[in-house]
């Protein structure tokens, strides 16, 4: 049964994570080449638009396979004494990642700063192979995510669909306005870094404490 609570879950920390941790990785490298080759906002819209569709695509496949994952460890351990044990470490490694989100450990990531430094192409294509080597970029909220929806798809379909509530909360995230807006960035934006971190980190923690009490351990 798919619960649709699950997936406003999903979308909700997927309009977070865009928001906040996402939009301070991909900003500052798909900004310059929208402001630098574009001419006009809705030429800076549809680019950032391509680029986040890309990375749905990419968050939808990557939590098909999570969930397909998630299906057999439901099958085979959900009502076994080892199932409790498994599903209870998750919830602690999910709230430890959460944890690590709020404290900012994430904004250091060598992956995106190398990025950073290299020239795009003036093509959709190259927009759409940023958005998806963005997507399969290391990223400690995507993997808090991938983890929940690993331990919570008890159907192996779900995993997809979570996937993809989580990658169009993304998508509806302030890189299209900005995208839009490229030659007049509003740097004050950045400044709730920490204010989305926060709310990110915190829905981690609440997903891996109801996973917690899902397995009985609290």
């Amino acid at each position: 049964m798919l619960h649709i609570s699950k997936l406003i879950t999903f979308f909700v920390q997927g309009l977070v994570i865009g928001a906040g941790p996402c939009l301070l990785i991909c900003a500052p490298i798909l900004l310059p080449f929208i402001a630098g080759t574009k001419r006009t906002w809705q030429e800076g819209f549809k680019a950032a638009l391509v680029f986040g569709l890309a990375r749905l695509a990419v968050y939808t496949l990557l939590g098909g396979a999570v969930g397909y994952i998630g299906y057999y460890l439901f099958e085979i351990f959900h009502s076994r004494i080892w199932g409790t044990m498994l599903w209870g470490g998750a919830g602690i490694f999910i709230i430890g990642l959460g944890i690590l989100v709020i404290l900012g450990r994430e904004a250091g990531n060598p992956f995106c700063r190398s990025l950073q430094k290299q020239k795009i192409g003036s093509n959709t294509q190259s927009l759409i192979l940023l958005g998806i080597i963005i997507g399969l970029s290391p990223c400690l909220p995507l993997v808090g995510v991938l983890t929940e929806i690993m331990f919570l798809s008890e159907k192996f379909y779900q995993g997809f669909l979570y996937g993809f509530a989580f990658g169009v909360g993304t998508v509806i995230s302030p890189l299209l306005l900005l995208g839009a807006l490229a030659p007049l960035i509003p740097a004050k934006l950045l400044r709730f870094e920490k204010t989305f971190n926060f709310i990110c980190g915190a829905l981690l923690i609440a997903v891996g404490v109801y996973m917690l009490y899902c397995a009985k351990w609290i």
